[in-house]
């Protein structure tokens, strides 16, 4: 089965789907999104996503009535469609289809799009050994909280990252506060208890790191939530990052510095084992 699209109300080959290039997301990334995976052809913490997804459409005022048009039954038909058994579900809104302007028209109809792909697995090889990752200046917008398509900062980042022979890179502040990866939440460990960056506006409040930080709860982890530097970063017995597509990864070196012993550490492969059970039984 072909990977497969959904664009206002039709669905078709990717190959065959198309937009307006007179629309807003196009115009100005004028739009918000969610990324959901299918495990064994069932949804994942789809309620949640749905929930984020209708916080960040309000937070940019993006009026689109999900009682009225609710996208889940859409999802749902995607997925039976393309008969993949573990999906990557691309969810896209955006303000809709005008004339240029910096001025938001009034009655202008969203659009809506999606993709339907079988879901990457991150290589054995990178789960082992873990990423290795560099810092970079965190300048994106103030309002990452917001999921919203303006990603060029992000896009930048991560190829720097693997032009320079990193997996990715982590965002940080002038003043070296540490924030997040350019698409993954941060946990750090130390001495037995996690910690992860205030979940304030300025970073993604992550699906998946909630469903950890309750991972951590029932393995009798104690987090904390509070701001750090890179060298509090650099001195952590463990760090990993936590995503819809990595699950809990690893990292193992920031900056060419080994993170511990350089090697993935025991929190995170339980931490990991705990997830997969969690999100393959649901």
């Amino acid at each position: 089965m072909p990977e497969l699209a959904y664009v206002n109300g039709v669905f078709g080959p990717i190959a065959e789907a198309t937009v307006s290039i007179e629309d807003r997301g196009f115009q100005f990334g004028d739009g918000v999104y969610e990324v959901i995976v299918a495990y064994d052809g069932r949804l994942f913490l789809l309620e949640l996503h749905m929930r984020r997804l209708r916080r960040s459409a309000a937070a940019i005022m993006l009026d689109y009535d999900f009682d009225e048009d609710p996208l889940e039954p859409i999802i749902a038909e995607g997925l039976r469609r393309c008969e993949f058994s573990d999906a990557l579900v691309y969810v896209q809104l955006t303000r809709g289809v005008a004339p240029r302007s910096h001025e938001i028209p009034e009655n202008i109809t969203p659009t809506v799009v999606m993709t339907f792909k079988p879901l990457p697995v991150v290589p054995d090889e990178l789960r082992q050994r873990g990423a290795r990752m560099m810092t970079t200046l965190d300048t994106r917008w103030a309002n990452c909280y917001v999921k919203a398509i303006i990603l060029l900062p992000n896009v930048i980042a991560k190829n720097e990252a693997l032009r320079r022979s990193y997996d990715d890179a982590i965002f940080v502040t002038e003043t070296g506060e540490v924030r997040e990866c350019t698409a993954y939440n941060l946990f750090i460990a130390k001495g037995g208890k996690l910690t992860i960056p205030p979940r304030t506006e300025s970073i993604l409040h992550g699906v998946t790191q909630g469903l950890l930080l309750e991972c951590a709860a029932a393995i009798g982890l104690k987090v904390n939530e509070e701001a750090f530097d890179i060298a509090t970063l650099c001195a952590a017995d463990e760090v990993f990052m936590s995503g819809t597509t990595v699950d809990a990864l690893g990292i193992t070196s920031v900056d060419d510095q080994p993170i511990g012993d350089g090697r993935v550490g025991p929190i995170t492969r339980r931490l990991y084992e705990e997830f997969v059970k969690r999100s393959r039984a649901r």
